[in-house]
């Protein structure tokens, strides 16, 4: 008893200490800073080249509060390039005048609190008229601001932010899946997707996926796979299972569509690892009974006189399941981000995902990783969401079918990223 009363008169001394803002209860005096500049003064500014406008945001924050009012500016300051280019023996430019829409904001950290408002930076005209005045793709440009106050110190090497803008060729957009999935609806019940899904000869499953992390547990217990797309216990694409190393690809086809069962066997180098992105794919021929697994690009796992597949391969079998009334379909869904229940998500961003109703070869997995020319006009690509909207919870299906996904929960979106395309870097 006596240790919890010293613990609770502990606390509540922390908490009243933490509601005096005079100067004489801290041992460092105050200052503001950027919060984007507190980890970093260079910030990445990547976009993808058919994008128009888009914008970043900072905010001033404070060491910790004051008693009145804070008053400071963020502007503009071209002389932070030079003195970049001298520091680090680079050559970078000052972004135009033209494609950007801020010059000075003035905020205020009101008296007992320690962050501003949001400040706006707003890049503008990149893809230019159409004809003229876009910016050069994958050139980068230095964008400075600084951050100045009379009534408040500014934090040293925190009161500056260089924004690296870019105009990239590569991917620059993906949604974060972590704890996530997206949805079919259209693939549900009896229509022109239904039928596009069902009844196939082949498939191809195709994503760019990055992982945060392999999760060996949560709170629902253990965790061993992580899920890429497909349909539970009939065709799917994943990462781990019971028994099997928790970092590999797994093409389990142990439905009756294809009958190959779990492919490949487990094997400790076909690891994939955190933080990084990989192409990643998975095919069966239903005539040829070949099977194969790819990672960026290339065939890792292959084998021949896979199933013994009868009728058709359907992964839209709840548009056929007949129910009576009043109760549900209980058929396995095609998800993205989903398998058997809600606790085997992917852990990490995923773009580009893809379904065909034939086997790719392999110079067509290839040389197509990073996009689709005119993916409305090929019948055999099924579904293709790019995952390149940025914003809201409907991903896009590119492909004749138009057979658009819905995310589960509230839709992240990766920021900062930029795609590597390695079938180019190895040409």
């Amino acid at each position: 008893m006596k240790r919890i009363l010293t613990y609770i008169i502990l606390l509540a001394s922390v908490t009243i200490s933490c509601n005096r803002y005079e100067a004489d209860g801290y041992k460092f005096s105050n200052s503001i800073y950027l919060d984007v500049s507190s980890q970093r003064p260079v910030q990445a500014a990547t976009f993808g080249n058919k994008l128009t406008e888009f914008t970043k945001e900072l905010s001033v924050n404070m060491a910790y509060p004051a008693k009145s009012d804070i008053a400071a500016a963020v502007s503009v300051d071209e002389s932070l390039v030079a003195e970049y280019n001298r520091k680090y023996g680079t050559s970078y430019e000052m972004l135009p005048q033209q494609y950007f829409d801020f010059n000075e904001e003035k905020v205020t950290i009101p008296a007992g609190k320690t962050i501003s408002g949001k400040v706006v930076l707003t890049f503008k005209g990149l893809t230019g008229d159409g004809q003229s005045d876009a910016m050069e793709i994958d050139k980068t440009y230095l964008f400075p601001v600084r951050l100045t106050s009379a009534d408040m110190d500014v934090m040293d090497d925190a009161g500056t932010a260089l924004y690296m803008v870019r105009r990239s060729s590569a991917i620059t957009v993906a949604a974060q899946l972590t704890d996530n999935w997206i949805n079919f609806p259209l693939m549900d019940e009896p229509g022109t997707v239904a039928e596009a899904y069902n009844g196939l000869k082949a498939v191809t499953y195709e994503a760019l996926i990055w992982i945060d992390k392999f999760d060996l547990e949560n709170g629902f217990g253990p965790c061993n796979i992580s899920t890429v797309m497909g349909v539970e216990q009939y065709l799917l694409l994943r990462l781990g299972d019971t028994n099997f190393e928790r970092q590999q690809l797994q093409f389990d086809g142990s439905g009756g569509g294809t009958s190959f069962g779990k492919f490949p066997q487990s094997d400790p180098s076909k690891k994939l690892y955190e933080g990084r992105w990989y192409h990643v794919a998975c095919t069966y021929d239903y005539d040829t009974r070949i099977t194969r697994v790819y990672v960026d690009g290339k065939i890792q796992s292959e084998a021949k006189e896979m199933g013994t597949a009868t009728g058709g391969i359907n992964l839209a079998m709840r548009a056929d399941e007949i129910v009576e009334e009043g109760k549900e379909k209980t058929s396995y869904q095609f998800f993205i981000g989903k398998s058997y229940n809600d606790y085997r998500p992917l852990q990490g961003k995923i773009a580009e995902a893809r379904v065909w109703s034939v086997a790719r070869t392999p110079e067509q997995i290839w040389e197509n990783m990073y996009r689709i020319e005119n993916p409305e006009g090929d019948a055999t690509l099924i579904g293709y969401w790019k995952f390149d909207e940025g914003k809201g919870n409907t991903v896009k299906d590119y492909s004749m079918y138009h057979n658009d996904g819905v995310a589960e929960y509230d839709l992240r979106w990766a920021e900062g990223i930029e795609i590597p395309e390695i079938n180019k870097e190895e040409e």
